[in-house]
């Protein structure tokens, strides 16, 4: 599988977890002996996630450069609409798509660019990530309704589809047949040297990443933590990034924002408990939970993978008293009983180190047709 070459084409580079397993995939990838190059519009913005691969860059003319940052010419420029970023791929995959065995789409509306461009002999295959007409959905308005229609007809292209978990494997649209897990980095995100111990008269702390959107979960958390709080003054709420509510604030609440992957870690490795509370698309993997099981610390899950009943503690969705109840519960376990779990989180953690998953994805890659 040395020398195989793939092109990623992607509508930019963003924080968001799936460019990181874009980024750590193509990584390992390139250490394996694969030539791999993501795909993007000259004037968006450079990868947020480090990367071993190669940068090629559409310029306005059609002509392709290589390199991670944007062209001088174009960064005081205001930034493409959808359109133009989608003509571009599609002009620069007629040019180059040939030179490569895999061309890779990763969004469902880069799968129209693929589908349409002649590549050659390459093989088009699509890493499904997410059902994504579900989050086009939560949006009002006519241009969301028109790409939650389009992401539903990228499921219906004649592209080899892998998913990202098995839940996903003829989901709905999706005709996946095969999945890959997202990867973590077990050297940054390793187990921290003390679990924690709960006692009545010690302060504990209840972790969560704060995001604004709705099906995120946030807002619930939120609302656990404050029914706690009435009762137990020793409980305090650390919230990465933000809040679900606009000038909500706690006395006994924090946000606080990693800069990186190492601060991340760190963070979960600070929190007594890690609440996700996403509200759709379960048995899906999610990031946060990953990525609290692997640094040892305690998970409330409302159903994402690697979560199940033997490595976090479930909840039902859209229920703040039962993340409440479940934060009760664990405060109130034998110190046995959740390093039990614990150890059970950590076995499901290590088997999605990237290590093992890239050579497992790169196989698949190259058997598809």
């Amino acid at each position: 599988m040395q020398n195989v070459r793939i092109l990623i084409p992607v509508i930019g580079f963003g924080k968001a977890g799936g460019y990181r397993v874009l980024a750590e995939f193509a990584s390992q990838w390139v250490n394996l002996g694969c030539v791999v190059d993501f795909l993007v519009h000259d004037a968006l913005s450079e990868p947020y996630f480090p990367t071993k691969a190669g940068i090629l860059r559409i310029r306005r003319d059609g002509s392709i450069s290589r390199g991670a940052e944007r062209q001088s010419c174009c960064t005081d420029r205001k930034l493409p609409h959808a359109l133009e970023i989608y003509t571009r791929l599609f002009k620069a995959l007629c040019i180059i798509g040939g030179e490569y065995d895999v061309i890779l789409a990763n969004h469902s509306l880069t799968t129209f660019p693929v589908f349409l461009a002649r590549c050659g002999s390459a093989r088009k295959i699509y890493y499904v990530q997410a059902y994504e007409p579900d989050y086009f959905g939560l949006r009002p308005g006519l241009k969301n309704a028109i790409l939650k229609h389009l992401s539903r007809l990228s499921y219906h292209l004649p592209l080899s589809q892998i998913a990202n978990a098995a839940v996903y494997v003829n989901y709905r649209e999706i005709n996946a047949t095969a999945w890959v897990p997202p990867g973590i980095d077990r050297t940054v995100f390793h187990r921290r040297v003390e679990s924690p111990r709960f006692a009545r008269d010690k302060k504990w702390t209840i972790g969560s990443i704060g995001r604004p959107e709705l099906d995120k979960g946030t807002a619930d958390v939120q609302r656990a933590f404050e029914i706690i709080a009435k009762a137990d003054p020793l409980v305090h709420l650390k919230l990465a990034y933000g809040t679900a509510r606009r000038n909500w604030s706690h006395e006994r609440a924090e946000i606080v924002c990693p800069s990186n992957d190492v601060e991340l870690a760190e963070f979960y490795r600070s929190v007594d408990v890690l609440v996700a509370a996403p509200t759709q698309q379960f048995g899906g993997y999610h990031y946060p939970v990953l990525e609290a099981m692997s640094c040892g610390t305690p998970v409330i899950s409302t159903g994402h993978m690697p979560a199940t009943q033997e490595t976090a503690w479930l909840v039902d969705a859209n229920s703040p008293q039962a993340i409440a109840a479940s934060l009760r519960s664990i405060t109130e376990m034998a110190y046995a009983d959740v390093i039990e779990k614990l150890d059970r989180a950590e076995e499901a953690a290590v088997e999605c180190s990237w290590e093992t998953l890239a050579p497992r994805f790169l196989r698949l890659i190259c058997e598809e047709r």
